[in-house]
This record gives C-alpha cells, sequence and structure tokens, in this order.
C-alpha cells in the first residue's frame, strides 16, 4: 500500500532504521592519533610474528601449526578497536604487554653492549629503554587488566538477550593514546634526572 506523506510517497514497511547510519562493524573510527599509538603498540608482536614464522616455515608440521597460521597482528588490531571478545582481548594484550616487558629487558643488554663497543652513551640508552618501552607496556596491560575484569563479570548470570551478547565484545580504553604518551614524558624525566642530575 502507497503512502503520501508532506509529498512523499512511499511503501509501507519501507522503513529504513537509523542504525545504518552508524558505524560499519569492524570499521576503524578511531582518532588518527589514537591509530597511530595503535601502530606502534603492535609493531613488536607484528615483528616478533615475523621472526618465528621464518622459523616455522622451514618444517611442514611447522607450518600446520597454530601458532604459524594465527594471524596475531590482525588479532590485536582488531581487539583496539574493540572487535574482539572479552578473554580474546585479554590474551593478545597480555602478550603484548610481554612483549614490551622484553623489548625493556633487551635494550638494557644492548645499552651495556653499545657502550662498551662503540661509546654510546649507557645512560641515554637506559632512559630510553625505561620509558618508552614500558609506557607502551603499561598500556597493553591497563587493557589486559580491564578485559579480564569484563570478563569475570560477564561469567555472572546474564538474562539472555541481544544485550547480554553485546557486552561480552570487549570495549578497549578510550583516548588509549593519553597513557603511553603521559607515561613516557613522567619516566623520561624522571630517569633522566636520577642518571644525568648528578
Amino acid at each position: 500500500m502507497r503512502i503520501r506523506r508532506g509529498g512523499r510517497s512511499c511503501l509501507r514497511g519501507d522503513r529504513k532504521p537509523r542504525e545504518e547510519s552508524r558505524a560499519i562493524p569492524g570499521k576503524d573510527t578511531r582518532k588518527a592519533f589514537d591509530r597511530y599509538v595503535g601502530a606502534a603498540e603492535a609493531a613488536p608482536i607484528a615483528f616478533g610474528q615475523i621472526l618465528y614464522r621464518s622459523v616455522l616455515k622451514n618444517s611442514r608440521k611447522g607450518r600446520d601449526s597454530a601458532s604459524f597460521q594465527a594471524d596475531l597482528t590482525a588479532w590485536i588490531r582488531q581487539a583496539q578497536r574493540g572487535n574482539r571478545d572479552r578473554e580474546e582481548a585479554y590474551g593478545i594484550f597480555s602478550l603484548s604487554a610481554a612483549h614490551w616487558a622484553f623489548l625493556a629487558v633487551f635494550g638494557i643488554m644492548s645499552g651495556m653492549l653499545l657502550d662498551y663497543v662503540f661509546g654510546v652513551s649507557f645512560d641515554a640508552v637506559l632512559t630510553l629503554s625505561l620509558s618508552v618501552f614500558p609506557a607502551f607496556g603499561l598500556l597493553s596491560a591497563a587493557d589486559a587488566v580491564r578485559a579480564r575484569s569484563a570478563g569475570q563479570a560477564d561469567a555472572a548470570p546474564k538474562r539472555a538477550g541481544k544485550r547480554g551478547e553485546d557486552r561480552r565484545t570487549y570495549r578497549p580504553i578510550a583516548h588509549r593514546w593519553i597513557i603511553p604518551v603521559t607515561a613516557s614524558v613522567v619516566l623520561a624525566a624522571g630517569w633522566a634526572g636520577v642518571l644525568f642530575a648528578g
């Protein structure tokens, strides 16, 4: 049946819900700075994935393994956009925090080597290793703790329904760039004061 409304004709039942104007699922709607910080946060996992895939591809068993086939880079990027459930977000953010902790330790060891071989200031390398790397590790750890706490809350009995299903998707921290920027500045200032003040 055709109905006229305000000079327009339309078919009854041809209602277009407002949900169509919302963001497309999976689309990255983050601000530009958040995307840059997210890319930096995912860099250690992306680099590590290239390394261990280069090792696992040399054997058939390695190529068939879950570690080789899993795309961890896509996993963390989806978790950053809020397209993973809370258990998956906890797993990938915990792995990211571990990578950044390893980089901090590796940076300290590399600083000793660079100081001994090339005379590069160990204090400068130490300041970098104990400010930038821990700052990104703190970002990943904060999201991991938040995802785990939310997952434990989801373990409580809930009434079935669409609303309950939506709550299982993890929503990452808003304005995530604030954590690494603030933490790196504070840590760099603190270590610079300790190492260079004397």
